[in-house]
């Protein structure tokens, strides 16, 4: 079929405009009921999952200048995106995986995951093949027989939300939508998110009774970089596989204490001083661990058989970039907020857009829609 590129613009437009308004007057609603019932009890009527996860994290689109406002560029704008999972998995008496993942002692994959996330290391750092040859080869042993990460929980049903509102109103649609699902019903709720504010300021304000998590890689990541700071590499080596254990165990304190002499040692880091001073980097450390220490009791959330990292949230991030981020797309506000929305509903595994269909067509006809036979 021979489609015209603006006819698809414009059903995007109409049809993501349409779920949008939807979206909105669902958050409204919701908004109106009493608080104990959008928030602490759970829904008889509807399915409550045993664990359930809400994770948010942002992305980048390039959004085209407002006309109402001269001299604004187009330029790239954060979008936000928010994943709701359930899972299937167990309690625990002890600890089901105590020991730190191999995947994580190798030194050059671990260099380049950190670089990755756009975190600066010491100059100069570089790991050879001695550094990477038996993590591989451990590796490679252990794809032939893998086997499920010990107490990890099954993911089972995946729903998306994103939009480029500010925090005030996506925390609100967050919350519905967490609460269409039963979330609050859950015998065991996490919240997991990286180390900005103001993911934590939505879990406050909307989910307090979640389970704060810190994304463990990025926590891996300031440990990484703070282990090699102005230590040769051999001894940032001992250093960091001692750290990043007691971090996996949820012994932060005591790698707290070692990065309080440590900083000591080195004094503070002078006004000016690039990124990737080691002064810089050991005081950067120190701070994001001493925020967020209440959220990395990592041991005590594979026990409640609760998930530790935020790659869900990471993937669903990557996949709608493919369809909205690029050097020659170029959005419009209304337009963003449309595409968002649609792939966000494309992305979930709730069947939005299947009942979206359904009641467009049954409210456009004034009957009801013919049916698939199950």
């Amino acid at each position: 079929m021979d489609i015209n590129p603006k006819q698809v613009e414009r059903l995007v437009g109409k049809i993501g405009g349409e779920r949008i308004e939807q979206r909105d007057a669902a958050v409204a609603a919701h908004q109106r009921l009493p608080l104990l019932k959008k928030d602490t009890v759970a829904d008889p009527n509807r399915s409550t999952p045993s664990a359930a996860m809400v994770s948010v994290d942002g992305g980048r689109m390039q959004v085209r200048s407002d006309p109402s406002r001269p001299g604004q560029e187009n330029h790239w704008r954060e979008s936000k995106v928010a994943v709701l999972e359930t899972y299937q998995s167990e309690t625990h008496q002890a600890d089901p995986d105590p020991d730190v993942p191999r995947c994580f002692l190798d030194l050059k994959r671990t260099k380049e995951m950190v670089r990755g996330l756009g975190h600066d290391l010491p100059v100069g750092l570089e790991f050879g093949a001695e550094h990477k040859g038996q993590a591989q080869d451990e590796a490679a042993k252990a794809g032939r027989d893998r086997k499920p990460r010990p107490g990890r929980p099954r993911r089972l049903v995946r729903s998306v939300l994103a939009s480029r509102r500010c925090s005030d109103e996506f925390g609100p649609i967050m919350h519905q939508a967490a609460w269409a699902r039963n979330f609050f019903g859950a015998a065991r709720k996490a919240f997991l998110g990286d180390g900005l504010a103001v993911n934590w300021t939505i879990q406050l304000r909307h989910f307090a009774s979640f389970t704060p998590i810190l994304d463990f890689v990025h926590t891996l990541s300031y440990v990484f970089a703070a282990a090699f700071a102005g230590r040769p590499q051999s001894e940032g080596e001992e250093v960091y596989k001692r750290w990043i254990q007691a971090v996996w165990s949820g012994q932060v304190a005591t790698v707290l204490t070692e990065l309080e002499a440590r900083s000591a040692e080195l004094g503070p880091p002078p006004e000016g001083c690039p990124d990737s001073d080691a002064r810089q980097l050991v005081c950067d450390s120190l701070r994001y661990l001493r925020n967020n220490a209440d959220r990395m009791r990592y041991d005590d959330y594979r026990r409640q058989g609760l998930p530790i990292m935020t790659s869900a949230v990471e993937s669903v991030i990557k996949m709608m970039s493919k369809r909205v981020k690029g050097t020659e797309k170029f959005w419009s506000g209304p337009g963003a907020e449309a595409i968002l929305q649609l792939r966000a509903d494309d992305l979930g595994e709730t069947e939005t857009m299947t009942r979206f269909w359904l009641e467009r067509e049954a409210q456009a006809s004034g009957h009801r829609p013919y049916r698939r036979a199950s």
